[in-house]
């Protein structure tokens, strides 16, 4: 919106500088081609010269002005976008905190998690070891039993 206001005021300042300048050519031309004395033509165009001057120290207060408002204008959406920009950072390192402590406390969650299930393991891993250590005794005591038992048969019925 102020990009279009400014590009009006650059054309209509070209248009003035254009009605300006076109302005005091043709004064000078008139001034220069009337059939009037030196004397008479020196104090005409000394009249419009203060003119013309008058008319430049008036457009180029106008043209300080607009610049003025303008930069003003300027300054105010800057600051503005600088805020929110700012603002939009602060939300995403917030928001960034905020993940990295959630994954901490799942990373946190799942290494308890896997410590309890190691020593579950480990517990019922020595129990287990154990039943089957037990388990083989047995076996091997029953299978020395029955080999004795059988050598002994044979041995009967020898």
């Amino acid at each position: 919106m102020m990009s279009k206001e400014i590009q009006d005021n650059n054309n209509n300042n070209g248009i003035l500088k254009g009605a300006l300048i076109g302005g005091i050519i043709g004064a000078a031309a008139a001034l220069l081609l009337a059939p009037k004395s030196g004397r008479e033509l020196r104090s005409d165009i000394k009249h419009k010269a203060g003119e013309a001057a008058e008319v430049v120290k008036t457009k180029a207060s106008e043209i300080a002005d607009t610049t003025q408002c303008a930069v003003q204008a300027v300054t105010e959406q800057a600051s503005t976008i600088k805020g929110k920009v700012q603002d939009f950072a602060e939300a995403a390192k917030q928001r960034a905190s905020e993940t990295a402590n959630r994954a901490h406390d799942a990373v946190e969650t799942v290494a308890d998690k896997a410590r309890d299930a190691a020593e579950v393991v480990s517990t019922h891993g020595r129990e287990v070891v154990e039943q089957v250590g037990t388990a083989g005794k047995e076996a091997a005591d029953k299978a020395e039993e029955g080999a004795h038992k059988a050598i002994n048969k044979a041995a009967d019925n020898t």
